[in-house]
Formats: C-alpha cells, structure tokens, sequence
C-alpha cells in the first residue's frame, strides 16, 4: 500500500509539472488511491518511466525481423490504480481515431506492455509511438490471429478500464 501511495503521489506532483511535459496517455475507470477515487489520470512519459517496467523481444508483421521493446508493466499499472477491482475489459484509442474493445482475459496471460520505446530508442508518432501495446505475438500460436493483431494498438492515447470490486 505503500507503493500505491507513493506512485500516486508522484503521479500528483507530475500534474504541477504537466505544462512542461505534454501527457501522452490517459487511463479512465474506477481509479482507487489512498487520496481518494479518481475517474481519469493522465500520464506524461516521464511518470510512465517511474512506473513498473517490462521488456518484450517479438517479432511481428511490421517489421521483418524481432524487435526489442521497453515499456510500462500494464498488469502491474492496473494493480496499482485498480488494487480492489477486477478488470473486465479495455477500450484502446489510439491518436489515429482507431479503437478497439477486448476482455483484460485475453491478453493479460501474455504480460502486455506499454512500449514507449523499441530497440532503445524512443518511438515517435511517426515509429508508432509514443505508446504501442505490444503483446510478445511471436511466442503463442494463439496470438497469431486477426484479434490479437488489432489488440496491438500504436499511438495509444486513451485506455477506459473496465472493473467491478473483486
């Protein structure tokens, strides 16, 4: 609980520091903290860099050989700000106009990340970013389907959680 109270507090202190560092990502839903309940929290990338993170090595259709992603740990973002909800389901909009709806089941077993950067370098608008949900696509056949290809969103911008109290 500690850790959620110091990952929410330095969410906060980032809001005073938003004018400097644009937000790249909000999250909304039943936000929970020990400062109170919240419905959106936006993120700039630097409070992205503080959070938990996770590395994927995968190749996938659009690119030809594997590449290495750094990102935020989605699972353990959700534990942190959704600590006493079950997650449902995600609702991923990307800066493009592009959605798509899926059951948190489906992909959570894979460990997805919020890639914000591929092969050490920071991705752009232009490269996909500044997030992409990256799931480790080459490592289960079961990934290798349409669905799953349409779950990897990039230029991520929004993500609407979908929970109710465990």
């Amino acid at each position: 609980m500690k850790l959620l109270a110091g990952i929410i507090l330095l969410l906060l202190a980032g809001f005073a520091q938003a004018d400097s560092e644009p937000v790249i990502l909000s999250v909304y839903g039943v936000i929970e903290s020990d400062e109170g309940g919240h419905q959106r929290l936006d993120f700039t990338l630097s409070e992205l860099q503080a959070l938990p993170q996770a590395q994927i090595t995968t190749a996938h259709p659009w690119s030809v050989t594997p590449q290495h992603y750094n990102g935020v740990d989605l699972t353990a973002l959700f534990k942190l700000l959704f600590a006493n909800r079950q997650i449902k389901s995600l609702n991923l909009e990307g800066l493009n106009g592009f959605s798509v709806a899926l059951e948190w089941s489906k992909v959570s077993d894979f460990s997805p990340i919020l890639a914000w950067q591929e092969n050490d370098k920071l991705m752009s608008r232009r490269q996909k970013g500044p997030l992409w949900l990256m799931l480790p696509y080459d490592q289960a056949p079961e990934m290798q389907q349409a669905n799953f290809l349409h779950y990897m969103v990039w230029q991520l911008r929004t993500i609407r959680v979908y929970s109710e109290p465990e």
